[in-house]
């Protein structure tokens, strides 16, 4: 009987832990469930499960457009761990556009950059082969008015730590002549 009351007590305590995180991520906002799902910021839900519900229960179009009206894919690629590349491919393939701008910017005078710009301000050559790979236009001028090529050129300072673009300039050039 006892063994019963403890089985029965840990399994409702289960239970009500799994209610509570499965209600938990049905109430986050799309970024806050991309934080989960990459196990970052800091959320006590296992990454794996905010990943699953996400893609089978989530990824819809109004979180698709709320992430469009927002950061867009730049938030997923701001990411630090691996996975942001399989979650960015899934809002990909559900519709959130490669080449859509950031629109959240620190000061009134700021210009929406693509990813692809993002990538490049950030000399990030990961970033910026998976843009390609996904099929981002190397084109777009947008508010800068320079493609990511010509911005890269223009912020490029050979030997600098920080400001040495040299291989990501390699990479656009030789995307643009393909």
């Amino acid at each position: 009987m006892k063994k019963k009351i403890v089985f029965g007590g840990v399994g409702g305590i289960f239970l009500t832990i799994a209610g509570l995180m499965f209600y938990d991520m049905t109430q986050m906002k799309i970024e806050t469930l991309i934080l989960c799902s990459a196990n970052e910021g800091g959320i006590r839900i296992p990454s794996d499960l905010c990943y699953s519900y996400m893609v089978n229960y989530r990824m819809n179009e109004k979180d698709i457009n709320e992430l469009s009206e927002g950061a867009g894919l730049d938030y997923i690629l701001n990411g630090e761990e691996p996975i942001k590349y399989d979650i960015a491919k899934a809002f990909l393939a559900r519709g959130l556009d490669v080449d859509g701008v950031n629109h959240y910017k620190a000061h009134s005078e700021d210009k929406s950059a693509t990813p692809l710009q993002a990538a490049v301000v950030y000399n990030d050559v990961p970033r910026a082969k998976f843009l390609l790979e996904q099929g981002a236009d190397l084109q777009i001028r947008g508010e800068l008015e320079m493609t990511a090529l010509e911005y890269a050129k223009k912020l490029h300072k050979a030997g600098s730590k920080f400001r040495d673009k040299s291989e990501i300039i390699q990479i656009l050039s030789d995307t643009e002549k393909q």
